[in-house]
């Protein structure tokens, strides 16, 4: 099944279900050849298969969910920014074209990379072009979901996604994995904060995230906000 499918798929299941409330979706076309090959000049690199799959078929996709009954003071428009308050289920993946760019990183959306961070995401250290590479183009917010975390690529020989948090401002208390895997974390989870399934704080370092293989239903998911709502 397409990714296009699968989120739409997923869409569908959220709006149908009587104990959710959805808030505000988006499924944008998919993104121009032009756009695709920008994205390719900013990273350096071939984009991903998984990358060029996704958008292909669609350049961004949104939607903010909660259990009906919840009361949430702060909604996120589409591809906006998250705040304190939001609906505990939220996909933000942005188009394409306002994910890789300089800006998360002159406006401090996302921190500097490490070197030790480095060599946990990649086995060895930073070449000296890389080191002055990642002062102004280390990472980019490519899932704005959450206000106190985000899903970051990491623009490294294999752009790599490590979910931030502290603002963006700690980039390295996650496991690191593929857009892929990413992907399938963010549809796996109904779009809960993908930081609870990801992080691991000061316990490790970084580590790689081959698969995610826990898959529990929507109606678990709901079951579980509401406990945790009490």
């Amino acid at each position: 099944m397409s990714y296009r499918a699968r989120f739409e798929q997923l869409l569908r299941t959220l709006q149908a279900h009587p104990d959710v409330e959805v808030y505000a979706w988006a499924v944008e076309p998919p993104a121009s050849a032009a756009r695709l090959a920008d994205a390719e000049r900013f990273l350096n690199v071939q984009l991903p298969p998984a990358m060029r799959a996704f958008y292909t078929e669609l350049n961004g996709f949104f939607v903010e969910w909660a259990p009906i009954g919840d009361k949430h003071e702060e909604k996120t428009s589409p591809f906006g920014y998250p705040d304190y308050g939001q609906p505990p289920g939220c996909i933000n993946l942005l188009p394409i074209e306002e994910a890789l760019t300089t800006a998360w990183q002159e406006e401090y959306h996302v921190n500097e990379i490490q070197s030790d961070h480095w060599e946990a995401l990649y086995g060895r250290p930073q070449t000296e072009a890389e080191a002055e590479q990642l002062a102004d183009r280390g990472a980019c917010c490519i899932d704005n979901f959450s206000k106190y975390n985000h899903a970051d690529l990491i623009l490294g020989p294999e752009p790599l996604v490590v979910i931030s948090t502290d603002h963006g401002a700690d980039m390295d208390s996650s496991d690191h994995m593929t857009f892929e895997t990413y992907l399938e974390l963010t549809l796996a989870t109904w779009g809960l904060n993908r930081y609870r399934s990801a992080g691991i704080g000061w316990s490790r370092k970084s580590q790689r995230l081959h698969q995610f293989t826990d898959r529990p239903s929507l109606d678990q998911v709901i079951a579980q906000l509401r406990a945790e709502a009490e």
